[in-house]
């Protein structure tokens, strides 16, 4: 699996699908979502794409706010994706 550390670093794909999300916590409805684009990558000849955030979206509007508890650090959430078989995070 390929880890980005920013859009930039992207290279050209051929026939991405592509997810975008927190995904903190890979709970079921997650899962579907990593096996359907895993499924339709394989199916148009591509690869699947997560991509997530670092820091947490609002971690970064809200810098003050201390309420928002994570489920899963960063270098967990890409485990997961690895787990899964996800191609690029």
């Amino acid at each position: 699996m390929n880890v980005y550390n920013s859009l930039s670093d992207l290279p050209e794909f051929q026939n991405a699908v592509i997810t975008i999300g927190s995904y903190d916590g890979v709970h079921r409805g997650h899962q579907k979502i990593l096996e359907r684009i895993n499924h339709l990558a394989k199916e148009n000849n591509g690869e699947s794409i997560v991509i997530t955030f670092h820091p947490h979206p609002r971690q970064v509007i809200y810098p003050n706010d201390k309420t928002l508890r994570l489920l899963n650090t960063i270098d967990e959430k890409v485990a997961l994706f690895e787990r899964y078989g996800i191609d690029n995070v």
